[in-house]
């Protein structure tokens, strides 16, 4: 049964994160609206208020785009802040991955593309992410990808800057940004990397037989990441090396921006027909890719 909350009905909880909750809700014109409130356990915890407002902030002022969740509304209700979000129907791409689904295989390439083109935007107004990860990719029905959860985004800087605390998920996370150093917009391109690598081999990049060894082998820059189309032979040698770029320990060897980088990736995804899949079986689709070196 739907409860309450402010001018909103809240149907049913459809994700519940660290410091907040998203609901299927509906207005007060019956249109379907995604909640995202904070958690009330979380209310008294110093940061947690900081990053839902931060989070807020950077949605309130980024012009739209197909590639980023829309802003619609926020408030306060029942003592919760709570912002109001174009509700998608469908999952994460973590979410996808786990379960080997086929509409990934259908349209990689896409996701791909997509989501390099919602990370470009947040870029060229200023902001860099810094948890770009698949939990933060959102894959509607027909295969439309949306970059979620902003509260840890962060003005970029004009030179590297440390910022007070390392914010994001250590396995997308680049070395420096492991040892709380100096970051800028090229600590996304490290998480984008990563994320794209997963997706293509189901595997991440730095392997290890406990996540602690992981951790070490991402801090290690001599330690070697296999190439994704040796994971995955589909993978064309181009998106390859695009990726390991943008793995590279050093953010001096990445792509400098994401605007290059995005300019790369689709030169690579548009020149000539080859098949991309996400297992190595025979793709249903074709996908532009490279001329293999």
């Amino acid at each position: 049964m739907a409860q309450k909350f402010g001018k909103y009905r809240l149907h049913d909880c459809v994700n519940q994160g660290g410091i907040t909750e998203i609901w299927l809700a509906t207005d007060e014109y019956e249109n379907v609206v995604a909640v995202r409130r904070l958690r009330r356990r979380v209310l008294k915890q110093s940061n947690a208020p900081k990053l839902f407002k931060a989070g807020l902030n950077v949605l309130r002022k980024l012009p739209p785009h197909p590639n980023v969740v829309r802003y619609i509304n926020h408030g306060k209700a029942e003592g919760l802040p709570f912002m109001v979000l174009e509700f998608i129907q469908g999952a994460n791409l973590k979410e996808l991955l786990l379960r080997d689904h086929d509409h990934l295989v259908d349209n990689v390439a896409d996701v791909i593309i997509q989501a390099a083109d919602g990370i470009n935007h947040l870029h060229d107004h200023g902001w860099m992410h810094l948890d770009i990860k698949p939990e933060n990719l959102m894959i509607s029905l027909n295969g439309h990808v949306s970059l979620l959860d902003f509260d840890t985004a962060q003005k970029i800087p004009r030179k590297p800057k440390q910022f007070s605390r390392a914010a994001g998920t250590p396995s997308c996370m680049p070395p420096e940004q492991l040892k709380n150093e100096k970051i800028d917009q090229r600590a996304d391109i490290y998480a984008f990397g990563a994320t794209i690598y997963e997706l293509l081999t189901h595997r991440k990049p730095f392997s290890g037989r406990t996540p602690d060894e992981a951790i070490r082998n991402q801090l290690d820059e001599n330690f070697p990441v296999k190439p994704a189309n040796h994971i995955n032979p589909e993978v064309p040698i181009a998106l390859s090396q695009l990726i390991l770029r943008c793995l590279a320990h050093s953010p001096d060897q990445r792509y400098p921006n994401m605007t290059i980088l995005n300019a790369q990736l689709h030169t690579i995804l548009g020149v000539q027909q080859v098949p991309v899949t996400l297992n190595g079986m025979p793709p249903p689709m074709m996908v532009p890719a490279a001329i293999p070196a």
